[in-house]
Parts: structure tokens; C-alpha cells; sequence
């Protein structure tokens, strides 16, 4: 699932960080505030306008006489979003101004008003969205305004308020919307559109107003802090003495406060207790309206009135810092001038350093967990030996200390192997694998191999290793890995010694045949340092070596090697000879990854029976093109690991999706070969510390619409489109349509799309089709765009579709309408077409009536003499062709080999 747990513990809150400033596309290094509207898209209100930002681009709108809106001040000091998802601007004068999302263009919402350009916001109040909709906003000396702006107009009520200066709205139980005002609480009435006379507090100036969903809480200038609900007797919580700055209350009921003075404040109400919080800051903020508080992946977030930022830690009670320690000169400042917390996972700052700060909160969505909880050694936790018993359902994972530990299927630790029969000690496990009749086969680096028999809860431990007396022992030690074949024997990849195969011999004893005695052919300077061996479809063995591949069988009782022969297109070589791993998928398919060369599947044979290869590398998206394991899940898709980064490919799609710290995968260096995946499709990786473990159902999404798809941008002959911009082609706003309509047939365009789930869109795909034009799904490329031109008159469906690798079905989906004109010489084109088809329905129908008229008239004798004549005439004309020749040589091997057979 695609969610936060909605309770973290703080020590859980670590995160990446990306910096963005206006060298990426901002207006302005200077940003005021965040805000978040329904789609997903983050808008930045700075210094040099306003702009919407998708995780990839900034889509800036200009502001001041660059806008050519008449009164627009430049710089943007605050915004709120109503329920249409129109951005409501206060600007630094004090005026207020919109974005109509239909339109894309900056409106006034006072347009039509006598004297609004005059009308001015107070510097203090927050322009207030209701629940219904209504944008609330109190203009000095003119009274409470509540404005609507939805698809079709734009409506203007004026809310009196008499003498009274209003502060702040907040709205409270059953709809009702209350003032915060300097006489006192007074509910407004939206149907004589005034100020209830009667109010709560009317000896108080009310500053600040905040709710619980049924209680109103008020703060005072007196330092009062204030509770009523409608209908009931008001209470007074705490007199504090000072100025209430700003007020709200947790989910827990704790009421959080700033006065003029720096930190924040929090005021338990059952006790009155009050505790004071701040934090060192190394550049104060002089200018402050209080201190802002939000509730978000399951904690609370405060900055502080002066500076300070951080996180309430309930556990310790405590405002912790969040990557913003000022001891830490690395860290990122705690002056924050903007932040958002945003419950997927990520969380937006700006601060007196200036830019745009993403902070992505690390979830342990792919866990790394240690064999050895209390190591006393570096090798206790190492592994590079694994192994999935599918029948008996047992892992097995050894580490280079020489212990084997099995789990069972929920990965509960059930026995640990450590020595064979004759109680010595497994050394270093490099490879493990399983034979046809169950038996387990670990490849150790020093001891050669250990076949190890389950015997019910117990096993018993043979020990195969190099005898330098016994000239059919193993060739080396150092063991890598080994398999089996059809015939039921064993191959080994030794590191030194090459490959050997184990047979038994009449006394039932392992021989292993191998370079030193009877493969006299074995390369003497090739092909022994073998890492890894795998069994393809035909059965034939492939030993991966430091040299490239060798490959083996045993035919007629004799062994048969060679290098593999590929392909003399280099394009569909392999694009390294350092062969690191060998893995079959369940089509029988050779994957093989290499050292330098990225990953490569093996295709076919050409006609000269050369192998040819698919590559994929940096260029194909890779992280990197040093493969260390590759492993197969159920759903086909083929995992493997590089360094430190864990990856999964669609070999169908063609999509690759990377998994890094972001998941849990954190700077680890991930092991040679160690990658299995278990009965239930799990993935298993294992490092120098410990093993990753995949859960695959954590990776997926059974919601689509949770990845918030959407067109971002609509481009027509290389230019974004907007009715704001002078000389545009449509006055209307594309990507909020539902159709468009191109100005002629001989347009280029495009549409840009993204995925709005900040935290994920590592690892979001986008496949689109212009259905009418497109015979299938395409796969979108990093730029995210997909671009047509010159299309035939007619109407499209154009579709985009965003998903996860590990759950395609699950997509979200967005499609727009485009009518393509038909253009004159389309007609013409058409015209002339229709002219030729019946031109050619003409010349058939008078070919058939002449046809019967000539069989009317024929005889059968005339028939018969014209058929011989025909025949005569292709025998004759075969004679003379100069491929005669090539069919008698055809004939004369037949009549060759024939001979030869007997």
C-alpha cells in the first residue's frame, strides 16, 4: 500500500534531501508560503510571482506589469486554495487577486466594484476557505467579503460588520462560521449577511481563533486563551499574560500557542500546565505573525515564532529537529520562512537560506535485517550464499563465518548447520543450490563443496574437497557455485581450477573430472577463474568466467566444450567478458550480468548458430552496469542488484524501476550471486550487513488514483499553451479540458503528463496511446511527453496511464479528446482515391463481362490444345532461366547422399 504509517516514531524521521532554486526554473529564491492544492501540485508564493510546481517543472506566472494585470504587485506574501482548486492571491500591497484554473489567467476577484483598487488586506489575516466553498476575506474598512469563483462565474457578497475590525474566521459545528474580532466572538450570518450582534467576549480583542471540529477556542491581545461552543457557556482555559500570537489545537486535545516572544508554547486544559519550546537559532526572524502549527505523518509540526523548526517527539516531550540542528553546519538552517508537511511522505521548506527544500521521509519499505544481532566479527553478517528449498519450504542463508541458518516460510530462524559429519567447520559459503532429489549443495571458498542431505529436522554433512593425492578430487578449493543437470551431475565454477563435473564412480564414490585429468582440451590459459554456472533450455552448461563464457555437456559419454560463439553484429555481443552472475527464467531464457557491461539476456542463434544478446546499460536506464545477482519473480519480472541499488525490470514493457534509500535500500554493498526470490514471489538480497527483503505486497498500490495522474502541460508547435500568454490558439485552458481542437491538420503537439505522489515518482511509470493512431501502449520516456503531428482529420482519444512496475493493473489513468481538422488537400487526397476505387471497380466489372462473353464462345478441343501449349511454353522458359543449374545441383546431393548411405 501506498501509505504512511499514521503513527511514526521520531527516530524513524530521517530523510533524503533535494535542493531546487531558481537555477532549476523557480521565479524566486524567496519563498513566502506552500501550499498544496487537490491534485497534487505544489504552489510556491515568492518574491517574483507565483508557480506551480509538478516534482519536475515550475510553471511560472508572472506577476507585476510583466502580468498585464492592472494593479498586480509582484511579490505574493500568502494564498489559500478554495474547493474548485482556484488560487486566491494576497499579494504585499494588501489587495487580493485569483488563478482561475479554467482559464489559467490572474483575475480580480473586486473586478466591477466602485474604489476596489483601494481595498486592502490587513497584514495579519489569513484569507479564510469554507467548507462549502465561500473564500471569506476582510478588507480594512469595508467589511467581511465572501467571494466564489467556480467554472461559470464569479460572485461577490458583502458581509457587513459595522465597526468591527475582523481578525480571524474559523468555522465551527453545523457549518456556522465565526469572527474573531477586536470586541469580541460574533457568528456570521449568511442570511441577512452580517454579524450576529450578541458574540462571546465582547471585552476581549480577539487575535486568533482555532477548533476542534465542536468547540471554539479564542486567543486574546490580553493573553487570554478561551473556549465555547454554540449554545453553551464560555470558560475561560488560561490567562497567559501576553499577547496571543497564534492558536491550535492537536487531534490529542493539546492547545498549541506563540505570543510576541520567540518558541511556541503548548497549554494542557485539563491541568492548565504550560511548557515552553525553542530551539538555538543561529538567524532569527525579526518579523513574524506567530508561529504556525501542522499535524502530518502522524506528528506535529512547529515553526516557531523568531525560527525553529521541528517535530513534537510525545514520547519524550520534546520539539526534535529535523535535519536542522545548528550544531551541524551540513544541516539546513532552522529559520524557516514556508513549510509544508505532506502526509505521503514528504515535506517542503524554504528558509533564510533561501530556495526550495524537499525533504523525503525514508520508509523501511524494503527491510535490511542482520543474521547476527550481535556480531563480533565482520563476517557474521556477510552473505553471499542463499538458497529457497520451494518443497519443504525452508531458506537458507549462510554467512562467511561458516554458519548456515534455515527459516522457515514466515522467516522464523530454525536450526543453524556449522560443521559436516566428521565435525569440521564450514568456512566460507559462496554459492548454494538444491539437486532433483533434494539434496542441498553449498559451494565453499576454502573447503571445497558440502552436499548437505535433510534427514527431517536433522541433516547430514558430506564434505567434497581438492586431495593432492587424489588426482579425481575437485581441481580447487574455492568453490563459487555449482548445478545440476539433466543426467544428475554436478557442475562446479571453481575460482583457479576451472569447472569441474562430479560423477560417481562403481563404488558410488564422487569423482570430479576436470582440466587436471580428463577435459585435455580445457583452455590452459582461459576460462578458470569461474564465478558463477548456470544450466540453459537445451541443456547445455554455461560457466561464467573472468574470460567470458564456456560452455559444456556430456554427449555420448563425452564431455563437449567451447567458448560460447556469439553474434559478429558487436551490438548483440555481450558487452563484457567479466561474467559476474548466470540466471535461467522460467522460459528457459540465459540472463547474464557482468562486470562493466550491464545486464544481457540471451535471444537466439543466428543462422550461423551464433548466440546474439539484448544489453541493457546506462543508456537503457540503468543505475549502474555492474550486475552483481539476478532473480526471477512470479510475475516474470527479473530482479537484480548492483552496488548498493536493488532494481526490477519488466522484460515485456521494457521498464525498469530502481529501488535506493528512499525504500529502504540504503548505501549497503550488496553481494555477488546472492539473490533468490521464495514460494510466496518475495525477493531476497544479500550484502556485506545482512540481507534486503523484499515484501512485494508493500510495493504495490490497489489504488491508482493514489499516484494523482495528471496533464501537466499542453504544447502546440513547440509552444506550452495558455490563455494568459499572448497570441495563444485556444482561450481556454487545455489540460483542465476535457477536448481540443486543433487550429489545422498540420499541427505538431504534445501533451506533458506526471504523477503527483512527490515520495513515488522514483519509481512511477507512464505508457500512453493516441487511440485512432497508436495500434498500442507507448512507453513514456524521462521527459514524460508524448508528441504527434500531422495527423489525418478526425477525433482521438488521447490516454496516459501511471502505475507501478510491481502492480500494472492498479494504474491511474487521464484522457482527453483531440479533433484533428480536416484539411483541403485531405479532401482532394480523398477524392482522388475515390475516383481510382471506382475506376478499378469499373475495369473489373467490363474484364469479368468480356471473360464470360470469350468462354461462351470457346470450344473444349480449343481448350485442351491451349492448355498443352502452356505447359510446353513453362518448360521451356525453366530451361532458360539461369536457376536451372541450382535445382540440378540440388539433385545431385540428393542422388550424393544417398549413395553415401549406402
Amino acid at each position: 500500500m501506498l501509505s504512511v504509517p499514521t503513527e511514526l516514531r521520531a527516530q524513524q524521521l530521517q530523510a533524503s534531501l533535494s535542493h531546487y532554486s531558481t537555477e532549476d526554473g523557480m521565479p524566486s529564491n524567496t519563498v513566502a508560503a506552500l501550499r498544496t492544492d487537490d491534485y497534487g501540485f505544489l504552489w510556491l508564493a515568492t518574491w517574483n510571482g507565483i508557480s506551480r510546481f509538478d516534482g519536475y517543472h515550475f510553471y511560472n506566472y508572472k506577476t507585476g506589469v510583466a502580468s498585464g494585470v492592472r494593479g498586480l504587485h509582484n511579490r505574493v506574501d500568502n494564498m489559500v486554495i478554495d474547493l474548485s482548486q482556484n488560487i486566491w492571491l494576497k499579494m504585499y500591497d494588501g489587495r487580493v487577486f485569483v488563478i482561475n484554473r479554467k482559464t489559467d489567467r490572474i483575475e480580480d476577484p473586486l473586478e466591477g466594484i466602485s474604489d476596489h483598487d483601494d481595498f486592502h488586506v490587513d497584514y495579519f489575516f489569513q484569507p479564510y476557505v469554507t467548507s462549502t466553498g465561500d473564500v471569506l476575506i476582510s478588507y480594512d474598512d469595508i467589511g467581511l467579503y465572501k467571494l466564489r469563483l467556480d467554472r461559470n462565474s464569479l460572485k461577490q457578497d458583502l458581509i457587513t460588520t459595522g465597526q468591527l475590525t475582523v481578525n480571524g474566521v474559523v468555522e465551527g459545528y453545523r457549518n456556522d462560521i465565526w469572527a474573531a474580532t477586536d470586541k469580541g466572538v460574533h457568528r456570521i450570518n449568511m442570511v441577512n449577511m452580517s454579524l450576529e450582534r450578541r458574540g462571546y467576549f465582547l471585552n476581549e480583542h480577539v487575535t486568533r481563533l482555532a477548533t476542534n471540529g465542536y468547540n471554539i477556542f479564542a486567543g486574546t491581545k490580553s493573553g487570554k486563551i478561551l473556549q465555547f461552543s454554540y449554545g453553551q457557556d464560555s470558560t475561560l482555559i488560561k490567562d497567559i499574560g501576553r499577547e496571543i500570537t497564534s492558536l491550535y489545537v492537536d487531534k490529542h486535545g493539546q492547545i498549541w500557542f506563540s505570543d510576541l516572544g520567540d518558541g511556541a508554547y503548548r497549554l494542557d486544559p485539563q491541568t492548565g500546565d504550560v511548557k515552553f519550546y525553542n530551539q538555538r537559532v543561529l538567524a532569527p526572524e525579526f518579523t513574524s505573525r506567530g508561529a504556525e502549527f501542522g499535524e502530518a505523518l502522524g506528528v506535529l509540526w512547529i515553526r516557531m515564532n523568531h525560527g525553529g523548526y521541528g517535530y513534537y517527539n510525545r514520547a519524550t516531550d520534546e520539539v526534535e529537529y529535523f535535519h536542522n540542528d545548528p550544531s551541524n553546519p551540513w544541516n539546513l538552517s532552522n529559520t524557516v520562512n514556508a513549510r509544508l508537511e505532506m502526509n505521503d511522505g514528504v515535506v517542503w521548506e524554504s528558509t533564510n537560506r533561501r530556495g526550495l527544500e524537499k525533504l523525503e521521509v525514508m520508509k523501511q519499505t524494503i527491510a535490511r535485517t542482520l543474521l547476527v544481532k550481535n556480531p563480533t566479527s565482520s563476517l557474521d553478517n556477510e552473505i553471499r550464499a542463499m538458497l529457497h528449498d520451494k518443497k519443504r519450504n525452508h531458506t537458507l542463508l549462510a554467512n562467511k563465518h561458516g554458519q548456515i541458518f534455515v527459516f522457515d516460510g514466515k522467516m522464523n530462524h530454525l536450526s543453524t548447520i556449522t560443521h559436516d559429519n566428521n565435525g569440521h567447520p564450514i568456512g566460507r559459503p559462496y554459492g548454494m543450490s538444491q539437486d532433483s532429489k533434494g539434496n542441498y549443495w553449498v559451494s565453499d571458498k576454502d573447503n571445497g563443496l558440502f552436499k548437505i542431505t535433510p534427514n527431517g529436522n536433522s541433516y547430514s554433512v558430506e564434505n567434497i574437497r581438492h586431495n593432492d593425492k587424489d588426482p579425481y578430487s575437485l581441481s580447487d578449493n574455492a568453490a563459487y557455485q555449482c548445478v545440476e543437470d539433466r543426467q544428475g551431475n554436478i557442475w562446479v565454477a571453481t575460482y583457479g581450477g576451472g569447472v569441474n563435473v562430479l560423477r560417481k564412480d562403481k563404488n558410488g564414490r564422487y569423482i570430479a573430472l576436470h582440466a587436471k585429468n580428463v577435459m585435455k582440451r580445457y583452455p590452459h590459459n582461459r576460462y578458470h577463474k569461474v564465478r558463477t554456472i548456470a544450466m540453459d533450455k537445451e541443456g547445455k552448461i554455461w560457466a561464467g568466467t573472468t574470460d567470458g563464457i564456456l560452455t559444456l555437456q556430456i554427449r555420448n559419454n563425452n564431455i563437449i566444450l567451447q567458448p560460447l560463439e556469439m553474434s559478429d553484429d558487436m551490438t548483440k555481443c555481450l558487452m563484457s567478458n567479466d561474467i559476474v552472475c548466470l540466471a535461467t527464467d522460467s522460459h528457459g531464457t540465459m540472463w547474464v550480468g557482468t562486470n562493466s557491461g550491464g545486464l544481457s539476456r540471451a535471444v537466439k542463434k543466428d543462422s550461423k548458430g551464433q548466440w546474439e544478446f539484448e544489453n541493457f546499460g546506462i543508456e537503457q536506464g540503468l543505475p549502474s552496469e555492474e550486475i552483481y545477482a539476478v532473480t526471477f519473480d512470479n510475475k516474470g519480472n527479473v530482479w537484480f542488484s548492483t552496488e548498493h541499488i536493488l532494481c526490477s525490470f519488466d522484460p515485456q514493457k521494457k521498464i525498469l524501476t530502481t529501488f535506493s534509500s528512499l525504500d529502504g535500500v540504503d548505501d549497503t554493498m550488496c553481494s555477488e550471486g546472492a539473490a533468490i526470490t521464495l514460494s510466496n514471489g518475495n525477493v531476497i538480497f544479500g550484502t556485506l550487513e545482512g540481507y534486503y527483503f523484499v515484501d512485494r505486497n508493500k510495493l504495490v498500490t490497489k489504488k491508482g488514483s493514489l499516484l494523482k495522474l495528471r496533464i501537466t502541460d499542453f504544447f502546440l508547435n513547440g509552444i506550452i499553451q495558455t490563455p494568459r500568454m499572448p497570441d495563444q490558439a485556444f482561450d481556454y485552458y487545455v489540460p483542465e479540458s476535457k477536448s481540443v481542437k486543433l487550429p489545422d491538420a498540420n499541427s505538431t503537439f504534445a501533451f506533458r503528463f506526471a504523477a503527483l505522489n512527490y515520495q513515488f515518482q522514483h519509481r512511477i511509470h507512464y505508457q500512453y496511446m493516441l487511440e485512432g493512431y497508436d495500434d498500442e501502449w507507448q512507453n513514456a520516456g524521462k521527459d514524460r511527453m508524448a508528441t504527434y503531428s500531422n495527423l489525418s482529420g478526425g477525433t482521438y482519444q488521447f490516454k496516459v496511464k501511471a502505475f507501478l512496475l510491481e502492480s500494472p493493473e492498479n494504474y491511474d489513468i487521464r484522457t482527453i479528446e483531440v479533433v484533428v481538422p480536416y484539411s483541403f488537400t485531405s479532401f482532394i487526397v480523398y477524392f482522388i482515391l475515390l475516383l481510382l476505387v471506382a475506376g478499378l471497380v469499373y475495369w473489373w466489372y467490363r474484364r469479368r463481362h468480356k471473360s464470360s462473353d470469350d468462354e461462351d464462345e470457346s470450344s473444349p478441343s480449343e481448350l485442351t490444345e491451349t492448355s498443352d501449349v502452356l505447359s510446353e511454353n513453362v518448360e521451356l522458359e525453366v530451361d532458360d532461366t539461369p536457376y536451372a543449374d541450382v535445382t540440378e545441383v540440388g539433385v545431385f546431393e540428393s542422388v550424393r547422399d544417398d549413395s553415401n548411405l549406402k
